[in-house]
This record gives structure tokens, sequence and C-alpha cells, in this order.
């Protein structure tokens, strides 16, 4: 069951917050921005969670896997939301699950960088995710973006593909409080 944050990823600044931080469902948001006809369009993933552990003195020692339920994607368009979860697609019946999974988290210039492997639709890939975080009290945000090809993991494979932009930007705005 997925229990924990998504992409909290450096979610302590100083010793103080070394810990596991817990994902609040309700200010969190997991997102994705593409085009169709040439015509943008963004949805959402309406669930994932993680396993994060994090010592900012030790970020070799930081666990981080993040999972997405794949049906859980919608676009405000019915049409579109319809086609998602087929083979051609997502291929929810074959793969219900995404992952990342990082293998190292380093400071960046512009707050961290996870690197890992993300896993969509049975085909992995290497991934590096920069994000920032702020951390206030018991309560930590974290943001972040990178783009994919959506090609690369074999998404979009039917006869609508060319109508689809390659290109697919994901973005999170995930709050987390520090579990005790």
């Amino acid at each position: 069951m997925i229990t924990r944050s998504l992409i909290c990823l450096g979610l302590m600044t100083t010793t103080a917050f070394a810990t596991d931080w817990s994902l609040d469902q309700d200010r969190s948001t997991l997102t994705f921005e593409g085009t169709q006809g040439g015509v943008p369009f963004q949805g959402s993933f309406e669930r994932f969670g993680a396993d994060i552990s994090l010592d900012p003195d030790d970020l070799s020692s930081a666990t981080i896997s993040v999972t997405i339920v794949t049906a859980s994607a919608t676009s405000g368009s019915v049409e579109r939301d319809g086609t998602l979860p087929s083979a051609d697609w997502f291929d929810v019946a074959n793969h219900p699950e995404a992952t990342f999974v990082a293998t190292t988290i380093s400071q960046a210039d512009a707050g961290y960088l996870a690197e890992g492997t993300l896993t969509l639709k049975g085909t992995s890939q290497g991934a590096s995710l920069p994000f920032t975080l702020t951390v206030t009290g018991e309560e930590a945000q974290a943001t972040g973006a990178l783009t994919i090809d959506r090609g690369d993991y074999n998404v979009g494979t039917g006869a609508l593909s060319p109508m689809v932009g390659a290109e697919v930007a994901i973005s999170f705005n995930v709050t987390a409080t520090r579990i005790p």
C-alpha cells in the first residue's frame, strides 16, 4: 500500500530533520502536461506515494522509492481518459504502477537532484529529477519537474500516437510531515 510521500526527496536542510516523511494527500499533486493535435493539455495522477528516508548529513544513504498508480491518470477529457488505461497507452491491466527509484541524491545549485530509474509500462530508463524544498517545523514542501519522451517508454503506440506530442512534462508539488 502506498503510505508515504512522493518525492519529498530532500525534505531536510539540517540534521534536526533527518527522518522519514509522510505525504499529505490533500495538499499534494502529481501532474503531467502534453500536447494533442498541437493543443496543450494537463492531467494528474490521483494516487501516488513513496517510501522516503533521508539523512542530510549523509545523502549517500538516502532511500527513495516512488509509486504511481497509472489507472489514476485523469486529463479532463472523457475521450482521452478512456484511452489512457488501454494497451496502447499505460496498459494498466499489465502495468498498474509506474515507479521512480532514486539511486543517488545530491545537492544542486538550485536545490537537490535525485538520479535514478523511472519505470513506466515495463520499460526502465535513467532519469534525473531536480527539485527544491522548504522545511518549516515538522512540515516540508518539495516541488520539481522533469520532461520525458513518452516513446522511450512505449506509451502511445497506437493509431492516435501521431496526434500526441512526444514530450511529456511531469511535475509535483508535495507537502509532507515528519514521521515521529
